[in-house]
C-alpha cells in the first residue's frame, strides 16, 4: 500500500472518530432555555452535577424539589415557633420579676409609643442606638440571637435556591415547587395562631418573614 493511501485512510478514520465523538458529546449536552419548556432528558439545574440523563432521574428531581419547598415551609414555621418560645420564656421571667410600679411605668411607656407614627419611628433609626425598656421589649439573648440568625440564613438561602429553580422555566419543576408550597403551607400552618395579641405578638414578625423572596 502506498504511503499516500495510508495517510488518506488514517485521516478518514480520525475524521470518523471526531464526528462520532462530537455526536456523543452533543447527545449529553445540557438543555437550558429562557422560555417555558417541558424538557426532561438532558436538563441541568443549578450545577453541572445536576444533569438529568434519564426519566427516572428527572422524576427524582421533581420529587426532590417538592420536598425542598416543603422543607422551606417547615423551616418558616420552625423559626416562628422558636421566636414565640423566646417570647413566652421572657414574658414568664418578666412576670416573676415585675412589681406594680413597673407595671404602671410599662403602661405609660406603651401609651407614649402608641402615639408615635410607626413609619416615623422606623425612619428615625433610634432603634439602632437605643434599646426600649425591658418591661416592654422582649429581646433574645446572644445565643438565641445566633440561632435565629442561622435559621434565617438557611431559610433565606433556600428561598433563593427555589428562585433559581424557577428561572429554568421548566414546567415540571415549577409545578413541583408550587405543589411543595401548597402542601407545606397547608401542613405546617393549619393550626398557626393568627392573633397578634398577648403571646402571639411575634406573629407580626411572621408577616414580615412572609414578604421575603419566594414566600
Amino acid at each position: 500500500m502506498l504511503p499516500e493511501q495510508l495517510v488518506d485512510r488514517s485521516l478518514d478514520t480520525m475524521s470518523k472518530m471526531s464526528m462520532g465523538g462530537s455526536s456523543t458529546s452533543k447527545a449529553h449536552t445540557c438543555k437550558i432555555s429562557m422560555l417555558w419548556n417541558w424538557y426532561t432528558i438532558d436538563t441541568c439545574f443549578i450545577a453541572r452535577s445536576w444533569h438529568v440523563k434519564s426519566r427516572g432521574m428527572f422524576a427524582g428531581s421533581c420529587i426532590g424539589v417538592f420536598f425542598l419547598v416543603l422543607a422551606s415551609q417547615w423551616l418558616h414555621r420552625f423559626a416562628r415557633e422558636y421566636d414565640l418560645a423566646i417570647v413566652r420564656k421572657q414574658e414568664a421571667r418578666m412576670d416573676t420579676l415585675s412589681t406594680p410600679e413597673d407595671s404602671e411605668s410599662s403602661v405609660d411607656l406603651k401609651a407614649n409609643m402608641s402615639t408615635t407614627d410607626p413609619l416615623v419611628h422606623a425612619m428615625s433609626h433610634v432603634w439602632m442606638v437605643k434599646s426600649p425598656s425591658p418591661t416592654v421589649a422582649i429581646r433574645p439573648n446572644f445565643v438565641e440571637h445566633i440561632i435565629r440568625t442561622i435559621i434565617f440564613t438557611v431559610e433565606w438561602g433556600l428561598s433563593y435556591i427555589i428562585m433559581l429553580l424557577f428561572m429554568y422555566y421548566n414546567g415540571y419543576i415549577i409545578i413541583s415547587c408550587i405543589l411543595g408550597a401548597l402542601f407545606g403551607r397547608f401542613i405546617f400552618t393549619y393550626n398557626e395562631a393568627m392573633s397578634c395579641r398577648g403571646e402571639n405578638r411575634a406573629g407580626l414578625e411572621s408577616d414580615e418573614l412572609d414578604r421575603k423572596c419566594c414566600r
